[in-house]
């Protein structure tokens, strides 16, 4: 269970920090004094969001269902070949495989899986791998439609959603200093009202005026120079 608000305070009081942390200047150190005063400070900090990061929980395994798909016998192998030639007509009068897919039931699914990574229009397109991963994508959503496995393991990833958007904006923040753009996209799935706050809350935080990627800079700089040294 993901604390929204807390995480939203969280975050911003941490940008807010780190902020004063790359505006900080003491005329009384030395470049290398201050340099590990803001190394001090920024580790604090990133203790602090390691201390509140969710739980990472656990994924459940889409491989089994994907596997439940595979023909058992003739018959199956049949009706999976009858699917696929009924497939590839509609690909050749014109029709879109992400809209064959939108109508399909669990058998065709099968059929469109199992003929995926050697079709033409894979094959021929400058990017085969990001077009199996997209249609590969379309299948499993259709078939959390259409297969009650698929729709429980789905269940379980929508519940531990919250928890993983989280968890990937702290690790951003930590590593970076900045709110990762992964993050904000999972959480604006999640929680699209979650994420108008926590922009609001972060431009109060690192307001626009404030020198662009000064928070990155630091972070990026302290953590080559701890590699450096």
């Amino acid at each position: 269970m993901t604390d929204t608000a807390s995480n939203i305070s969280l975050v911003t009081t941490a940008r807010r920090d780190l902020l004063k942390v790359a505006q900080t200047q003491d005329p009384h150190l030395t470049p290398e004094g201050l340099r590990a005063r803001q190394r001090a400070e920024v580790e604090a900090i990133r203790a602090r969001l390691t201390v509140a990061m969710p739980a990472e929980p656990t994924a459940p395994d889409r491989q089994p269902v994907l596997d439940a798909l595979a023909p058992k016998g003739a018959d199956d192998i049949a009706l999976q070949a009858h699917q696929w030639s009924k497939v590839r007509a509609l690909l050749d009068a014109g029709r879109d495989l992400p809209s064959i897919i939108r109508d399909a039931d669990r058998v065709r699914l099968a059929a469109i899986l199992d003929a995926l990574e050697t079709m033409p229009e894979v094959l021929e397109d400058s990017r085969p791998a990001e077009v199996v991963e997209f249609i590969q994508g379309a299948v499993w959503d259709r078939l959390v439609q259409v297969d009650p496995a698929a729709e429980r393991i789905a269940a379980i990833e929508r519940t531990n959603a919250p928890a993983v958007a989280w968890r990937t904006i702290l690790e951003g923040l930590i590593a970076t200093g900045e709110i990762p753009f992964e993050g904000r996209v999972l959480l604006s799935e999640v929680d699209a009202d979650a994420l108008t706050l926590l922009d609001e809350g972060d431009w109060e935080a690192v307001p626009a005026g404030a020198p662009t990627n000064l928070v990155a800079s630091l972070v990026e700089g302290l953590d080559r120079a701890t590699v450096d040294a």
